[in-house]
């Protein structure tokens, strides 16, 4: 459970990497590699604080 976010991040890198260079996508597609990052950010400072 607790590398869940990591798995959905993963998923979603994929997911963007796919719509970006296999359909040539609009600049809205980037929102998922936003999401992406945020993830991956919370988990890390969520995995810090819960730590301590």
């Amino acid at each position: 459970m607790k590398n869940l976010l990591y798995v959905i991040a993963g998923l979603l890198l994929i997911i963007w990497g796919i719509i970006y260079w296999g359909f040539n996508a609009s600049s809205a597609v980037h929102i998922i590699l936003v999401l992406v990052g945020l993830i991956i950010i919370i988990r890390l400072v969520f995995n810090k604080q819960f730590s301590k």
